[in-house]
């Protein structure tokens, strides 16, 4: 009986130090991997759907903070200068960050506003009058939120297969495309509030109605016309809610919910909710889709 017992144990002891070697070369594998570094969560989302593995991927704002006003710590520009890749939207948009990333080195740097192509409406199944649309007017001639064109998105991601030799593919397919398009669908004619003006690629790819800002597209407050003018607007279009982001705070949101009896509701761009994991475009966008049609029902 002691003779077994003993045995047991060996075997436990191997087993479990099997295990621990294989742990241990799954994670020195890993880290043997080109390491990708995004500004913002969204990034990264694309970055990883588009390199399956390939790379680490790891992004270094917060998707709780706003962008334009996210400060680098230190650890942040640790992680730039170890990069093998460091992918982020631009200068106007990581506004407080830009010097950091301009620093990066050339051949490493990826200024996504720089690389895709805006000029794809022409391309999209779209009536006249949303390709007509002007969603460049922000700030570097440009919306910076790219993560929110499923198109330029694909764009983004077959940029990122073509720099690790990989065969190109769409992170969101036409089929899932097509699926929320039916989403979508129904609320095309549909007004609601949004905490700030982001969504422009989103209303043109799925032929929605443009939002009713209550900030800037850099989540900067409005003046005392304007938070007039939406109250007005507001109810004149029978708006059926006002959607707030978690980067920001809501104090204005609440308020004009108050006036117009709206109810707030939450679209997460950035994805705080699913905290550090990086789930995949098509998850990501889909739960977009669920959380912006839940305003009308």
């Amino acid at each position: 009986m002691v003779h077994y017992n003993i045995t047991n144990m060996s075997l436990w002891a191997l087993l479990l130090c099997s295990l621990l070697t294989f742990s241990s070369l799954t994670r020195a594998q890993e880290n043997l991997k080109p390491l990708v570094v995004t500004s913002v969560k969204p990034l990264a989302i694309i970055a990883k759907s588009a390199l399956k593995g390939q790379a680490r991927v790891e992004y270094i704002m917060s998707p709780t903070q706003s962008p334009h006003d996210t400060v680098l710590r230190l650890s942040d520009i640790r992680k730039l200068a170890a990069a093998d890749i460091v992918l982020w939207i631009g200068p106007n948009f990581e506004g407080r960050a830009a010097k950091h990333f301009a620093s990066i080195t050339q051949d490493k740097l990826l200024t996504a506003i720089d690389l895709l192509d805006f000029d794809y409406s022409d391309h999209l199944d779209l009536p006249e009058q949303v390709k007509n649309q002007d969603h460049h007017s922000h700030a570097m001639g440009v919306d910076p939120h790219i993560w929110l064109s499923p198109t330029l998105s694909n764009q983004l991601g077959e940029i990122l297969m073509q720099r690790f030799n990989l065969p190109t593919r769409k992170i969101l397919s036409p089929e899932h495309r097509k699926i929320l398009q039916e989403l979508l669908k129904p609320y095309s004619e549909a007004s609601y509030l949004a905490h700030h003006d982001g969504l422009g690629y989103f209303v043109s790819e799925f032929n929605l109605k443009p939002a009713l800002a209550i900030r800037d597209t850099q989540g900067h407050s409005q003046g005392a016309k304007t938070q007039f003018n939406l109250r007005v607007e507001g109810k004149r279009q029978g708006a059926s809610c006002i959607f707030v982001e978690p980067q920001h705070g809501k104090k204005d949101a609440a308020s004009l919910a108050k006036d117009l009896s709206l109810p707030l509701r939450v679209l997460d761009l950035l994805a705080s909710d699913t905290q550090e994991k990086l789930i995949d475009y098509e998850a990501y966008f889909h739960a977009i889709t669920l959380q912006f049609t839940a305003c009308f029902k």
